[in-house]
């Protein structure tokens, strides 16, 4: 268990151990709730991307973007091939 400090800001430093555990990055949203005990920090849960959205990310001029059953199907070759490499 590791012991933090409150700073005069009123911000916790998350031990490196933790975020590389639970792989939070700058950024990561997090809602806090008073318990019985103390608090609890709950990750917020981002809605996920629309194929859309992504699509407008990708955008370059001069490139022509691929159609939406094109980008899913790369996007899951991606994610069965990072899967496949931490099964290794």
């Amino acid at each position: 268990m590791d012991i933090v400090k409150l700073s005069n800001k009123g911000q916790v430093l998350i031990p490196k151990s933790i975020r590389d555990y639970l792989n939070l990055s700058a950024g990561a949203e997090f809602t806090v709730s008073i318990t019985s005990t103390g608090l609890t920090l709950t990750r917020t849960v981002q809605p996920p991307l629309a194929t859309k959205q992504i699509r407008s990310m990708l955008a370059k001029q001069g490139r022509a973007l691929p159609s939406d059953a094109e980008l899913k199907r790369r996007i899951l070759k991606k994610l069965k091939a990072s899967d496949d490499a931490t099964k290794e």
